[in-house]
C-alpha cells in the first residue's frame, strides 16, 4: 500500500504543479506523471488484444464514432480474461492511486472551473462524486470526430501509454469551431471541417492530457493511417 500511496502523491505533485494552459479551453498537459519503475509496470501490464471488447460494445460508447477503439473496464468478464496478477494490478491502480482522495484532491483544485461550468449549464454542485477508468487500444483509423466530453464529467484525464515515440503526432487533438460562437454541453460528435484544429497533445510514453468539461472542450483525434499501428492509453473520468 506504501507503493502505491507514493506513486498517487508523486502523481499529484505532477499534475497539480504543472501551469495550466487557457487556450482554446483550460486545459493541461503533463510528462513523466509516473515514477519509471511504475510506468514499466504499466507497460507489462497492459492487457492481451483478445481481453479488450470493441468499444461501441461495452455501453460506454457508439460504435459509430469509436469504430477503431476497443477498451477493457474494471469488471469481472474482463479481469476473467486476464491473468490474475494483471487483473489485480489495474484493480489496485483505481482503488489505490485513482480513490476517492485522489479525485476529491483533483476537484478540489478545479473547484473554480468546475463552478463556473455548472453554473453556466444551470446545474447545481453534484452531490456524490463518481469515478471511472477504462483502458482504451486504438488502430488506424478515421479519427474520432469533435465533441467536448461526456455531460456527466467533471474532469477527464488521458494518460497516454505508448512504448516509445514513434507515433508522438497522434495524440489528442484540441479544435475551435469555424462559427466562433458555437457551444455544445455533450453527446454529438461534430465533424472536422466545421473546425479549425489548434494543437495537437503529444502521444508520448507516460504523458497525460487533462482537462475539465465544459461547453467548448472540444478535442478529438485527427485520422491516423498507420500500419500495424496500436495506441494504449488509460482514461480516467471523474463525473457527477
Amino acid at each position: 500500500m506504501q507503493a502505491y500511496e507514493l506513486e498517487k502523491q508523486t502523481l499529484l505533485y505532477t499534475i497539480l504543479n504543472t501551469p495550466g494552459r487557457v487556450w482554446p479551453h483550460r486545459h493541461s498537459y503533463c510528462r513523466a506523471v509516473f515514477s519509471d519503475p511504475f510506468y514499466t509496470r504499466l507497460q507489462d501490464h497492459l492487457p492481451p488484444a483478445e481481453a479488450y471488447t470493441p468499444l461501441g460494445a461495452t455501453g460506454k460508447a457508439s460504435a459509430a464514432d469509436y469504430g477503431m477503439r476497443s477498451g477493457f473496464l474494471l469488471d469481472a468478464p474482463h479481469k476473467a480474461r486476464v491473468s490474475p496478477a494483471v487483473a489485480t494490478f489495474w484493480q489496485d491502480l483505481f482503488d489505490k492511486i485513482f480513490d476517492a482522495d485522489f479525485a476529491a484532491t483533483l476537484v478540489h483544485h478545479f473547484q473554480d472551473q468546475i463552478a463556473a461550468r455548472l453554473k453556466a449549464e444551470g446545474a447545481a454542485w453534484p452531490t456524490d462524486i463518481k469515478r471511472d477508468m477504462i483502458l482504451v487500444r486504438d488502430t488506424s483509423s478515421d479519427g474520432v470526430k469533435i465533441h467536448t466530453s461526456d455531460p456527466k464529467n467533471l474532469i477527464t484525464l488521458l494518460f497516454y501509454l505508448p512504448r516509445d515515440e514513434r507515433y508522438a503526432p497522434c495524440g489528442t487533438t484540441l479544435y475551435v469551431p469555424k462559427a466562433r460562437g458555437f457551444r455544445c454541453w455533450g453527446g454529438p460528435h461534430h465533424a472536422f471541417e466545421d473546425f479549425d484544429k489548434v494543437w495537437t497533445a503529444p502521444f508520448l510514453p507516460n504523458s497525460l492530457f487533462l482537462f475539465v468539461k465544459t461547453d467548448d472542450s472540444f478535442h478529438g483525434v485527427e485520422p491516423i493511417e498507420i500500419e500495424g499501428m496500436r495506441r494504449d492509453l488509460l482514461l480516467f473520468y471523474i463525473h457527477r
